[in-house]
């Protein structure tokens, strides 16, 4: 079975205040880059074949940020001890 088409919506000042945090780490830059070419009318596929991307992670990406909003996109706090020693250069 295909998966459903995905698409953002959003308002104007969410779409300024995503291309202003475009300016942050690169992970969250390509996640912001996924939401407003869905918005743009996109595809997953289509966003997925551009950005070197599965296209399951381009829906997943949507989802969230459609539920989570701005917030969602940065990395989660992983599980683990923190690493010991003098960080590598």
């Amino acid at each position: 079975m295909r998966p459903a088409h995905v698409y953002a919506s959003m308002s104007a000042q969410q779409h300024t205040e995503l291309i202003t945090a475009l300016h942050g780490p690169w992970r969250n830059a390509t996640r912001i880059m996924m939401v407003v070419l869905s918005a743009a009318g996109w595809s997953a596929s289509e966003i997925a074949d551009l950005l070197h991307y599965d296209p399951k992670t381009v829906r997943a990406w949507i989802a969230r940020h459609h539920a989570e909003g701005l917030a969602g996109l940065p990395d989660r706090p992983r599980s683990g001890r923190p690493r010991k020693g003098s960080p590598r250069l």
